[in-house]
């Protein structure tokens, strides 16, 4: 076990210091992390890519710095990892695990993942309200730290398709139909999505039959999971329509594909994206000041500015500039969110219902 403690940290140093990113103010005080753990390898669980990179960036860094430990990573899409998770849960080989909410509240559900002290989180006081979807079963600690929210809006090619949609309901439109990219069953958003379809057309959480017949009628030309699966069908003209979440869309605008998105009248659909620890870590004291780093100004508005994801801290001020590249600052009110507790206990029959009801009228690629 790493010998790293805060008991260790060099008393009184607590100092607020102005953050280095343009735009925070000056940092909540916070005791910094001695260097105890040096040798000690400390292991990411998270998306590759850009995830990757900004993760390395904005919260790796400064946690080397700090602790003396070495950062390794363990990537994948969140399924695959969360299978590694049960897998290996006698002897886990990572530390801290990034996820859906869903997942979170799944992993702590079947003893993969652990809560996590709130006297260790001296940034919890500075999240927002809304971002902690999961909830602990215990007072005194939470089931892990949120770092972004992300929703599920409507995006089209404003080159092609001269009126914005304005609800879910477009996704019918026959102008649309073979020609816009549907998210997949098993997508994280699916179980929030299924149930709005329902209520729209008399159903509810617990009669999704009418949300079943009704996307039984789409026409999608394509299933994803993540943009790359239909982007170059965007570029092609192939796709001019997409449900898709507002990160990888933000993205998408920043490397030059001709896409906005609209939220429609019935609202989006927002998620949390979390970080958790790893039960059995042999880094406990580690993975608490991990992230307790993730949710601070500073790393939070490095993660924004990059993966242009909403910030869960409540006294950042996200600049205005950063504001216009991305879905971020406070737009919870746009949203609807659903307990991923309940999406992960619905989950398996629904996205049978899903494969067996639906996916085969769709025909898609």
């Amino acid at each position: 076990m790493s010998k790293f403690s805060r008991r260790s940290v060099i008393k009184g140093f607590a100092a607020t210091t102005a953050l280095a990113v343009t735009g925070v103010g000056a940092a909540r005080p916070t005791l910094a992390a001695p260097s105890v753990a040096k040798g000690t390898v400390f292991t990411v669980s998270t998306w590759g890519g850009t995830s990757q990179a900004a993760v390395k960036k904005w919260i790796g860094e400064e946690f080397e710095r700090a602790t003396g430990a070495t950062l390794a990573y363990d990537i994948g899409i969140l399924g695959t990892r969360y299978s590694k998770l049960i897998a290996q849960r006698a002897n886990p080989s990572a530390d801290v695990f990034f996820c859906s909410d869903e997942a979170l509240a799944s992993g702590l559900a079947a003893g993969v993942l652990e809560p996590v002290r709130k006297k260790a989180l001296t940034n919890l006081p500075e999240v927002a309200d809304w971002a902690m979807s999961v909830k602990s079963s215990s007072a005194d600690t939470v089931a892990g730290v949120p770092y972004a929210m992300i929703a599920l809006l409507m995006a089209y090619n404003p080159e092609t398709v001269m009126t914005a949609p304005t609800s879910w309901n477009d996704l019918w439109n026959p102008e649309f139909a073979g020609k816009f990219s549907m998210i997949s069953p098993a997508h994280s958003v699916m179980p929030p999505f299924l149930q709005v379809i329902s209520e729209m057309n008399g159903g509810s959480a617990t009669n999704i039959a009418p949300g079943l017949a009704k996307l039984a009628q789409l026409r999608p030309g394509k299933l994803h999971v993540v943009y790359p699966d239909w982007a170059g069908l965007l570029k092609s003209g192939e796709v001019v329509m997409a449900t898709e979440l507002t990160s990888y869309l933000d993205v998408m605008r920043s490397q030059g594909y001709p896409i906005e998105y609209a939220v429609p009248k019935e609202k989006g659909i927002g998620l949390m994206n979390f970080v958790g620890v790893i039960k059995g870590t042999k880094n406990p004291d580690l993975a608490e000041y991990f992230l307790d780093l993730t949710i601070s100004q500073q790393s939070q508005l490095g993660l924004a500015s990059d993966l242009f994801i909403s910030p869960i801290n409540a006294k950042l001020d996200v600049p205005s500039d950063l504001q216009k590249k991305c879905f971020c600052g406070d737009r919870s009110a746009s949203l609807r969110f659903f307990d991923p507790a309940e999406s992960a206990k619905v989950r398996p029959m629904w996205t049978e219902r899903l494969m067996t009801e639906v996916v085969p009228n769709w025909k898609t690629r």
